[in-house]
């Protein structure tokens, strides 16, 4: 009598199966995951075998389930679910608390969810207290003790500062918008923005006129005059900010300055939690 061995389904790939399912691309689940392409490719190919069918359709518009693919993401999300509570329950009671962490709105998008997210998921019992305002406000803040761990847009980091990544300005403006081409330029930023400085500064080099066309606490009120054509601004160039583009403005524009991420985390005052919150976030710039 001859006994099968069970097949078992390994759960970091099915975290890397839901996860193209989610965002319909290898690409965006490898960032997400903090893993690369070839790695999460690998694992697909694996399933697939171990399974005898494919899971994933490809075409242009992106990845989706399989009609078998979509049997297997109920039973993968029921399994990863338990998992993560099983996990969450059995959490090292030393990681427990609450972390106060900050960042600019402007470079919230892509990362800083995912981030959230699976810090959430592998310490959920660690409050996280999360703050959107500007670096000069942030680093304030951080040096008042009102804050264990910030991210800041700096042309050069401050005294106790690492820079985790840096990038380049972009001129953005609403999508197929034109307010690019006025003179006096019309700007936009939040008040005490780290990047106008820069921007103004490049501007007068190149001797182009320039006028504040709003400036606002609010950056919300910043997005919704960029969206409707009102004026243009500058961002990162991996921020992904709704109703606006990178404006391709053929020259008439000058090159802007780079800026970096910087990290402010003081390791001898930290709580291994936020040394840990920190960790993600190198890993998730790099």
């Amino acid at each position: 009598m001859t006994t099968n061995r069970p097949q078992t389904l390994d759960l970091s790939t099915l975290r890397s199966f839901v996860t193209i399912a989610e965002t319909g691309s290898m690409t965006r689940a490898a960032e997400r995951l903090f893993l690369t392409q070839s790695a999460i490719s690998m694992q697909i190919k694996r399933l697939e075998a171990s399974l005898g069918f494919s899971v994933f359709e490809r075409s242009a518009r992106g990845m989706a389930p399989t009609g078998e693919g979509e049997q297997l993401l109920i039973f993968a999300l029921q399994m990863l679910a338990l998992n993560d509570e099983a996990m969450g329950r059995l959490t090292s009671p030393d990681f427990e608390g609450l972390v106060r962490f900050g960042v600019p709105g402007d470079i919230v998008y892509p990362q800083i969810p995912q981030v959230l997210k699976a810090f959430t998921r592998d310490y959920p019992r660690v409050q996280v207290k999360f703050t959107t305002m500007g670096t000069h406000k942030l680093i304030r803040e951080y040096e008042q003790g009102l804050q264990d761990i910030v991210l800041t847009t700096e042309q050069g980091p401050r005294e106790g500062g690492e820079v985790i990544v840096t990038h380049p300005l972009v001129w953005t403006g609403a999508i197929d918008g034109s307010s690019w081409k006025k003179r006096p330029l019309p700007l936009g930023f939040a008040s005490k923005c780290a990047f106008r400085a820069g921007v103004t500064t490049a501007l007068e080099a190149a001797g182009i006129p320039w006028s504040d066309q709003v400036i606002s606490e609010n950056e919300i009120a910043i997005e919704a005059m960029v969206a409707a054509d009102l004026c243009v601004s500058a961002e990162l160039q991996t921020a992904n900010l709704p109703g606006r583009e990178v404006i391709d403005h053929g020259g008439h524009l000058p090159e802007l300055p780079e800026h970096s991420i910087v990290l402010y985390c003081n390791d001898k005052r930290s709580s291994p939690i936020v040394q840990t919150l920190a960790e993600y976030l190198r890993r998730a710039h790099n």
